[in-house]
């Protein structure tokens, strides 16, 4: 009889847990955890710098060959055996200087035939006017002696003329190149001997797109190097403009002209071309570390207030580590530099570092983190 009491007892401790059980799942609770104290969200700790303003120059790049100056093949304009060469490939040589010679003695004889008929002739010249003087000889038979004389004056001339064809020279000063006969060669006006090329001053042309067309003007300098000079820069002036614009590249050439007064730059080189374009003296420049790209869109993330506000930004031209700013950024403005992939847009941060884009005391100027 003592078990009916106890069962009792069990059955009513059972009842009350289960209604406890249904009072908490039916809200009963929620009163306490709405009491509770929101989440607070963390604080990104971040390094910062300062938007400020600097001078920019915007610079067009291209590919462009180096002309010679005056560049000339050297022939001859007779025909002959080749009797002296007097260059080696590279030499310098003035105008007027012998090249090649061919041989001549046809015309050297002929030469001393005409001088000697011309001395002959003066001789008679002489006589003919003493006689003429006396009324010894007609005006007629000392009319056609003169013209005699004038005759073998141009026959000389003429034979002169001849023996200096044979001697090659060079037209201007310049740097020669290769041999390309030898001694004994049968050569003619076919025949390319060498090359000459005036070094003093390569032209070089290029081409460089449209949009840049009003910014370019004769005189604005150029800055040349090639890969057969590393660590050389060539500098020059832009002398030529060209007035249209190619259809099919939208392009239009620029001849520049480049000092080479020790003849390092041969005709015919590839070079890269440098020519500034714009500068700008007010630019806004930001750190290249703040920026985030994200396909065609840039953005940093400004400082406002203890969050970060994420901000889209046009970028211009880059110098050293800093980017220019075209849109989006004014001068003195703090924007993170460090931390950004802990980020988001008005997320609260803990700014550690402060410092100047671009500056040469930049490492001073930033605070780092204790």
């Amino acid at each position: 009889m003592r078990l009916l009491p106890q069962l009792g007892i069990a059955a009513l401790l059972a009842a009350l847990m289960a209604g406890g059980w249904y009072w908490t799942a039916a809200g009963g609770g929620a009163q306490d955890r709405s009491a509770q104290p929101p989440r607070r969200s963390s604080t990104v700790v971040v390094e910062t710098a300062l938007t400020r303003i600097g001078t920019v120059t915007e610079t067009v790049t291209a590919v462009g060959v180096t002309r010679a100056a005056s560049a000339v093949k050297i022939v001859p304009s007779t025909a002959g055996l080749v009797t002296r060469i007097a260059f080696e490939a590279g030499q310098r040589v003035r105008a007027g200087a012998v090249l090649v010679e061919l041989d001549s003695a046809s015309e050297r004889a002929a030469v001393r035939e005409a001088e000697s008929e011309l001395t002959n002739l003066r001789a008679q010249m002489a006589r003919a006017e003493s006689l003429r003087a006396r009324k010894l000889l007609s005006a007629a038979d000392l009319d056609e002696l003169r013209a005699k004389l004038g005759m073998a004056e141009a026959r000389l001339e003429a034979v002169r003329s001849q023996l200096q064809k044979r001697s090659v020279r060079a037209p201007f000063g310049g740097v020669v190149g290769l041999r390309n006969i030898n001694l004994g060669a049968y050569v003619d006006s076919s025949t390319v001997l060498t090359t000459l090329d005036d070094l003093t001053t390569v032209e070089l042309e290029f081409r460089i797109p449209e949009r840049y067309f009003g910014a370019v003007k004769p005189g604005q300098a150029v800055a040349a190097t090639s890969i057969a000079f590393p660590g050389q820069t060539f500098g020059g002036a832009v002398r030529e403009v060209d007035t249209r614009i190619e259809p099919a590249t939208r392009a239009f050439r620029v001849r520049a002209e480049l000092p080479n007064p020790d003849a390092l730059l041969p005709d015919g080189l590839f070079v890269a071309v440098a020519l500034v374009v714009a500068e700008r003296k007010d630019a806004v420049l930001v750190p290249e570390e703040a920026v985030i790209s994200e396909g065609v869109q840039s953005y940093v993330y400004v400082v406002e207030a203890g969050a970060a506000t994420r901000t889209p930004i046009t970028l211009g031209q880059r110098r050293d580590a800093a980017v220019e700013v075209l849109t989006g950024l004014a001068p003195d403005v703090e924007v993170v530099i460090k931390g950004q992939q802990s980020l988001r847009d008005k997320a609260p941060i803990r700014a550690v570092g402060q410092g100047a884009p671009g500056s040469s005391s930049g490492d001073a100027s930033r605070r780092q983190p204790s």
